[in-house]
């Protein structure tokens, strides 16, 4: 049973994400959370204010009725579906809820299509809940609609890789019979061996369907998107680790900018959640 936790700002782009969530993973057996966090400006300098009363009601009616526009828009679903309204950043509330005892196994964010300004700006959440390393991501764009996954980008870097890593992918890839494919991304010029990462897979993925593939170049997000475009796939992941390949290539988060960038879905895994 997975523990569905999805963030919301209660736009158009939220909402698709929402039903995008509660379709890909199903309503049997899981539950899921609705959550608008509201910030309001300090009263002075350098100090944090107590909540806002009344921004704390408008979050809390807006988001009802944000509940019930999600629903009619999954006639015929019934899902599990709780709301909470709660001061502070949406990482730092993710990373409060995640100590209750029935705590978020990932969030769900909606990412925008927009020009560079804005995107920096309407990026900046879920790029910090992506480097937080709470919880994996799944940031879906605004222009994705849900289809059963048949063919998955994972990103590989090289870097060491456990079970637990890979928990969300595993079950994803078994109930829609996915087929994985496996991108190692290597330095351009690197002729690195990847033998040793392709038996660690074997061992991980079992019987789910898997390719491998290798890309490089100086421009690793345009590879991987080009070739989640050819492919045909339907979800691009990525694994987040602090200062991983990836990251050092381009001294930034590589899996924060593939957030922002991709025009399928993107599930951002946690390496060793902190």
């Amino acid at each position: 049973m997975a523990h569905v936790l999805i963030a919301t700002d209660m736009s158009a782009n939220a909402l698709n994400a929402a039903a995008y969530a509660i379709q890909l993973f199903g309503v049997e057996g899981n539950s899921f959370t609705l959550l608008n966090a509201f910030q309001t400006p300090p009263a002075l300098p350098d100090q944090p204010p107590p909540p806002n009363e009344l921004a704390a009601r408008i979050s809390a009616e807006e988001l009802d009725l944000h509940a019930g526009k999600l629903l009619e828009a999954l006639p015929g679903a019934s899902p599990d579906l709780a709301t909470v309204s709660a001061y502070g950043s949406v990482d730092m509330v993710v990373r409060d809820l995640r100590e209750d005892a029935h705590g978020p196994d990932i969030v769900v964010m909606g990412t925008h299509s927009v020009s560079a300004p804005e995107r920096l700006f309407l990026g900046s959440t879920t790029a910090a809940m992506i480097k937080s390393g709470v919880l994996p991501v799944l940031a879906v764009p605004a222009e994705a609609r849900y289809e059963e996954p048949r063919r998955i980008v994972l990103a590989d870097d090289g870097g060491p890789i456990e079970r637990a890593d890979l928990a969300v992918l595993l079950d994803i890839a078994r109930w829609s019979r996915s087929e994985v494919m496996i991108v190692h991304v290597v330095a351009e010029g690197d002729g690195a061996d990847t033998s040793s990462a392709n038996d660690t897979f074997d061992q991980l993925l079992g019987a789910i369907p898997h390719t491998y593939h290798t890309v490089s170049g100086e421009d690793i997000m345009v590879a991987l998107n080009e070739l989640a475009g050819q492919s045909g796939a339907d979800m691009a992941v990525v694994i987040h680790r602090q200062r991983g390949l990836l990251d050092r290539m381009f001294h930034h988060s590589v899996a924060a900018d593939l957030a922002l960038h991709t025009h399928i879905p993107l599930l951002v895994l946690q390496h060793g959640k902190e």
